[in-house]
């Protein structure tokens, strides 16, 4: 019959594996009830130098954006900060996801003008094109 190992030591590992699994549920369940705040999302309208614009939605996220052209362009611009204070943030637009407007825009950038917490000027510039518009926050799910 083999001995059984000594009280101390024969507890003490279940004792931090419960604890240890505890830990981990409850990080887990403080994670998954912790209330999603969704990204702030502005929209507005793009113009060049016509009267003829395009429906815009900009969507912000901790250093990133992603824009979504609307119809006639129907294509999805997603860019990274690279420069942003109180009064100018530049995003280098990474690589389009289809549709000739965007494909316009590579290696360009976006430039947000805050006009308060509820209003920016967005700028999408490139060698090929310039765009601009003004744009407003609007609440989740309109």
């Amino acid at each position: 019959m083999d001995a059984l190992p000594p009280i101390s030591q024969a507890t003490s590992r279940p004792k931090w594996k419960a604890w240890l699994a505890a830990l981990l549920l409850g990080t887990s369940f403080t994670a998954l009830s912790a209330p999603h705040t969704p990204a702030p999302v502005f929209k507005g309208v793009l113009h060049a130098r016509g009267p003829h614009g395009v429906q815009t939605d900009i969507r912000f996220a901790p250093r990133r954006l992603i824009a979504q052209v609307h119809e006639p362009h129907m294509c999805v611009l997603h860019a990274h900060l690279v420069h942003g204070d109180p009064h100018t943030s530049r995003y280098a637009i990474e690589t389009p996801r289809g549709g000739r407007f965007c494909d316009e825009l590579v290696g360009g950038e976006i430039v947000i003008h805050p006009r308060s917490r509820n209003e920016v000027t967005a700028e999408f510039r490139s060698a090929r094109m310039d765009w601009s518009g003004n744009f407003r926050r609007h609440a989740s799910g309109h």
